[in-house]
């Protein structure tokens, strides 16, 4: 899929980001990691498109895991492979959910309430910098994760 392959470029450009101006570092972080989460997204949306194709479902009826699984219903239809993304997202330690979370909030990031700080203990304090290395290895965590389901329920479809 032409998504995967384009977060798989966008995760080895990650690499190059201590490259950078520091001062714009974090700016590069937030875009390649964003852009990363969006193509994966898209790689979900198009397996559940390969899905209703196989199941011979209408295309553009659903949006959602959820919707596809309810306009299968009405069709009489079961789609197992489906029950698999179902049980994915509903499971709030998998990589899929993890994925999803991140997702929402690349749109609705939380708010956060600031943390009331004394000005006179401000002075000596050090800002941190965002641990990208864990945010990188994350993203190619649900890369992986996200290739071998494929593989995987693709196995399973030409089976069913």
């Amino acid at each position: 899929m032409q998504k995967l392959y384009s977060a798989r470029l966008l995760l080895q450009q990650f690499d190059q980001v201590d490259q950078q101006d520091e001062l714009i570092r974090p700016a590069y972080i937030s875009a390649y990691a964003d852009a990363v989460v969006f193509h994966l997204q898209g790689v979900m949306q198009a397996l559940l498109y390969e899905i209703a194709e196989t199941a011979q479902l209408p295309q553009g009826e659903w949006k959602t895991a959820t919707d596809l699984r309810q306009a299968a219903e009405m069709k009489g239809c079961v789609i197992p492979h489906l029950n698999r993304i179902l049980a994915l997202e509903k499971d709030s330690f998998s990589w899929l959910s993890q994925l999803n979370r991140r997702y929402r909030d690349c749109w609705l990031p939380e708010l956060k309430q600031a943390d009331v700080v004394d000005p006179s203990a401000a002075a000596p304090l050090i800002p941190l910098a965002r641990d990208s290395f864990s945010e990188q290895q994350q993203l190619i965590s649900w890369l992986e994760n996200m290739q071998s389901f494929i593989n995987d329920l693709r196995q399973t479809m030409q089976e069913f």
